[in-house]
């Protein structure tokens, strides 16, 4: 790239707010005047920015969440907003921005930093690697044959807002990559600005089950399930028969689901189609903390032996030694190294996204078989998949 002293990074100031706003827009291509809202609900403060001789050529967003492995969230980075005037494309400046706020993630001990790419080998290069799914799927409405009232099914207000949260919550902590939600963005789930959002929750005598968050649609339009919870399999039906009650002004249903979903596992035919797929990546900003902070099977005591190599974390490279009992996991240097990655390839097996085995036959990773079958074993869990964008 070029010279990197030409190029200075940190905080966004006060009186770079609309210049940089205006470089995201340009860069993504999204209407003038769209970003000001994105980045005033991440905060002023999580968006980062390249100058160069003073004038902002790239900016990034960095929004604290976590993700659910393991049945724990674990604390994130999720990486938004990344944009480059287009005068500066080319010259290694958004590379040489991705390193930055890694490194400052590293220096903040958080474990992960996760992102939706607009080009996977981008950020490859970096240390991330695809980790977990997010699918949107079809439903003709008039095909889902479901006709389920066992359940109580009624709006739900701002006051059972909480409620919601507590649902969502209980479904997270069973899943894998599922995000553990900032305020900002339940305020755009439960409140969205573009469009009214309908939220339903469902009981079975005074106690809930399971919501859906969705939103209105017009003569022709898809009905979009924004955010369904089921904790049964009751509430999954009646959740799923309120949808299909729109049939007769409504043709389809586009709804998040995961590769395997239970919910759409329940209906009589296989109609669905998949309408929208994008993987997220993942990058293990430091490994030790990634790999305690994690749950693993209960019941299982095992050591795992890794071999590393970081080219822009130091820190993660070399050997470490997982050992994990009753559920827990603890990470030092050190071990015999029996396994061997590279840590964006750590970063499929630790979500559970591709299995030890996969990764042997894709030629990125290394091991004896009786590593790959311990590993197999640490690692197994639901694969990933999420229903949220960012």
């Amino acid at each position: 790239m070029n010279d990197t002293s030409l190029y200075e990074y940190g905080p966004l100031r006060a009186n770079e707010i609309d210049e940089l706003n205006g470089v995201l827009e340009q860069a993504l291509a999204f209407p003038v005047g769209s970003m000001a809202g994105w980045t005033e609900a991440i905060s002023h403060a999580q968006m980062r920015v390249v100058r160069r001789a003073g004038r902002p050529v790239a900016g990034i967003g960095i929004i604290p969440m976590g993700h659910y492995f393991g049945g724990r969230s674990i604390p994130a980075g999720g990486i938004t907003a990344v944009g480059v005037a287009p005068d500066q494309r080319g010259t290694g400046v958004g590379r040489w921005m991705l390193e930055q706020t890694l490194q400052e993630l590293h220096a903040q001990g958080l474990p992960i930093a996760t992102l939706y790419p607009a080009t996977t080998a981008f950020y490859r290069r970096t240390g991330f690697e695809r980790a977990a799914q997010r699918l949107i799927y079809e439903v003709p409405l008039a095909e889902m044959n479901l006709r389920d009232y066992q359940l109580e099914a009624a709006p739900a207000g701002p006051d059972e807002y909480a409620t919601i949260k507590q649902l969502y919550a209980q479904q997270a902590a069973h899943s894998a990559g599922f995000i553990d939600r900032p305020e900002f963005y339940w305020q755009q789930i439960l409140e969205p600005k573009k469009k009214i959002a309908y939220r339903f929750i469902v009981r079975r005598a005074g106690e809930p089950e399971g919501y859906v968050i969705f939103s209105h649609a017009t003569w022709g339009e898809p009905l979009h399930a924004h955010d369904i919870v089921a904790l049964t399999p009751a509430a999954g039906r009646r959740l799923l028969t309120l949808l299909a009650d729109h049939r007769s002004m409504i043709e389809k249903l586009h709804i998040p689901g995961g590769p395997n979903d239970t919910l759409l596992f329940q209906l009589a035919e296989q109609h669905q189609k998949l309408k929208q797929s994008l993987d997220l990546m993942l990058r293990i900003v430091d490994v030790p903390a990634a790999l305690a902070a994690r749950g693993y099977p209960a019941g299982l005591t095992a050591e795992l032996h890794f071999d590393l190599r970081d080219e822009l974390l130091p820190a993660n490279s070399g050997r470490f030694v997982l050992r994990v009992a009753g559920g827990q996991g603890q990470a030092e240097p050190g071990g015999a190294g029996h396994m061997r990655l590279h840590i964006r390839d750590l970063a499929a097996l630790y979500t559970g996204y591709l299995s030890p085995h996969q990764l042997l036959q894709a030629g990125t990773l290394d091991a004896p078989a009786a590593e790959l079958a311990r590993a197999g074993l640490v690692f197994a869990g639901p694969h990933p998949w999420l229903p949220d964008m960012f």
